[in-house]
């Protein structure tokens, strides 16, 4: 089937799987790093991604929660180039003018009470920082859980892996922390925060929260989240929000967590992936009793708040928070909102649409159906985040067109409507 719209191309002669350097790639890494969805990419730009065949694909996973901007944003383009040019590449972990200016940008558009920043490669590392950060506190504060939820992710590390899932997740390591307490998501919104089934209250240290629980986009209720944020006020525990794939304006406020409560103070959140839209950074906020608790903590790295990764951040807040991004925003959310009330009603083996902003997560009967129809979207020139589980997500780029977002969806909604 060819297909050639303004947003789209696909040439009759194209399928997944079928170049020699795909095959040379995944000869080449690990089994346990390959997508299942094998889309060459050669060039991305704003919501669209390209091939070197010419085929060209609506973009519903904004490189997985990073090109909130848009891929290629001519203004990150910019900021890099400029950095470049300037002869600073790299500064290790001394002060420059790059790292000040994000600096004072991301404290002006974040809550006051927080004061504080370190700043990391990756989301994984921001957490495993935010897991030291809560040991430190807890020790000097004489408690010691963390309470976390059955089916979380908060990335790949020891310490994520402590966090995330289940008690099993870090059996490979043959190590454990039986201070880090599971407790059940609530998947239903009838469920309820049961304060009785936490250890000993007064010995929690920390809560630590997806803003939403990632695979599905699973948010928590309204009044479960209102109750586990009092109780752990009231006890004395630190609230961590990990914010990786809902920060930086990707459900409306430049921090998801705001979506629940405008006047919700977490103590720490981590940040990353739409941070830059394009290159490797996060960054853990947080105050000054948290942050400043050990000197000798060490919560740096050889290439965290790389100038050139600083530059794109700082060129990436500016643009998201302007006021025509924003204008714009509105206008987006509105029209992937009223879509996915259309896919509800005319998709039967969707079986739930978890959504705020510009997220979604569609949640199938099982994997192979979720999965299946991701290769058929793919195959039509939509590209979504295939989650081997029986769900895919959609988050296209904040900067999508209105309609490119409705011609998306209207072959998402097409072919979810015919598999069963």
């Amino acid at each position: 089937m060819n297909i050639s719209t303004k947003h789209r191309v696909i040439n009759e002669s194209y399928s997944l799987n079928e170049k020699k350097i795909l095959g040379f790639i995944s000869e080449s890494e690990p089994v346990a790093t390959l997508n299942s969805i094998q889309v060459f990419w050669k060039k991305a730009i704003d919501y669209n991604i390209f091939d070197d065949q010419g085929n060209k694909w609506i973009d519903f996973t904004s490189g997985i929660f990073v090109a909130n901007a848009g891929h290629s944003n001519p203004q990150i383009k910019m900021a890099i180039k400029q950095q470049i040019d300037s002869d600073l590449l790299f500064a290790y972990n001394y002060p420059t003018e790059i790292k000040a200016k994000f600096y004072q940008k991301i404290f002006e558009l974040s809550p006051e009470h927080f004061n504080k920043i370190a700043l990391l490669n990756s989301g994984s590392e921001a957490v495993d920082l935010a897991y030291k950060l809560i040991k430190l506190w807890a020790t000097k504060n004489k408690k010691k859980y963390i309470i976390t939820f059955r089916g979380s992710y908060h990335g790949r590390g020891l310490s994520n892996d402590l966090l995330s899932g289940n008690k099993e997740k870090a059996l490979w390591s043959n190590t454990s922390d039986d201070n880090v307490t599971f407790i059940d998501f609530p998947y239903d919104s009838g469920n309820v925060f049961d304060r009785s089934k936490l250890p000993n209250h007064s010995e929690i240290a920390a809560f630590m929260l997806e803003t939403f629980q990632g695979w599905g986009a699973w948010f928590y209720p309204q009044q479960y989240i209102d109750d586990l944020c009092c109780f752990a006020k009231e006890i004395g525990a630190l609230i961590c929000f990990d914010e990786m794939q809902s920060g930086f304006y990707r459900i409306g406020h430049i921090y998801g967590y705001m979506t629940y409560n405008s006047n919700l103070k977490p103590d720490i959140i981590c940040l990353g992936k739409g941070i830059t839209s394009s290159l490797p950074l996060s960054a853990v906020l947080s105050t000054s009793e948290i942050m400043d608790i050990d000197v000798l903590a060490d919560l740096h790295g050889t290439h965290s708040g790389n100038c050139l990764c600083c530059a794109a951040a700082l060129a990436n807040l500016e643009f998201l928070s302007e006021a025509n991004t924003q204008k714009h925003l509105v206008k987006v959310i509105a029209v992937f909102q009223n879509k996915l009330r259309e896919l509800l009603k005319k998709a039967g083996a969707v079986k739930q649409v978890n959504s705020r902003g510009l997220i979604a997560g569609l949640i199938f009967e099982n994997a192979h159906i979720a999965t299946n129809l991701a290769k058929k979207c793919v195959a039509q020139g939509i590209l979504p985040v295939c989650t081997n589980k029986n769900s895919i997500k959609l988050a296209p780029p904040l900067t999508i067109s209105e309609d490119a977002l409705e011609e998306g969806m209207n072959v998402l909604i097409e072919i979810a409507s015919t598999i069963r």
